[in-house]
């Protein structure tokens, strides 16, 4: 880490230090309880807005808690700047017929502006009809977490 957050005893804690560390969750989680949704070519399945400003680090993450499929294939799940958009990062996970799994995708991103950025979660099946099984209780999540600066 380059930002001085180091301290020492009788040292004078400064706004700039402070401005260093991390300030948590941007905005409520983009999430939903539909259920269920199918997607067989990449489909988006949340999209979450926040503030970014330049040359701070976020933790972007998606999560996606029950998934299963017409095919045994795989499911590639991607937070992306749009459907069929830049992805920042993407995981692919097994997608059975008759046992659920989960989906997972986390990066760490710095700003090079300060604006507003729209991110998207999507998902895609190899082979035949995924569905993602939601619930008040297994909910997707797409969301940003402030970590600071100089990572």
């Amino acid at each position: 880490m380059t930002a001085n957050t180091a301290f020492s005893s009788g040292a004078t804690f400064t706004a700039g230090q402070a401005n260093n560390f991390g300030r948590g969750l941007m905005a409520t989680p983009a999430t939903s309880v539909v259920t269920p949704t199918t997607f067989t070519g990449e489909t988006q399945m949340l999209a979450y807005t926040f503030s970014q400003v330049n040359g701070r680090s976020y933790i972007l993450q998606y999560f996606e808690p029950s998934l299963t499929g017409t095919a045994a294939g795989t499911v590639t799940a991607r937070i992306t700047t749009g459907v069929a958009g830049t992805p920042y990062n993407s995981s692919t996970s097994p997608l059975a017929i008759l046992i659920s799994n989960t989906a997972l995708v986390t990066v760490v991103y710095t700003s090079g502006t300060s604006s507003s950025l729209t991110i998207y979660a999507t998902l895609t099946a190899s082979t035949g009809t995924g569905t993602a099984t939601r619930s008040a209780t297994r909910f997707p999540q797409l969301y940003a977490i402030d970590i600071g600066t100089g990572y």
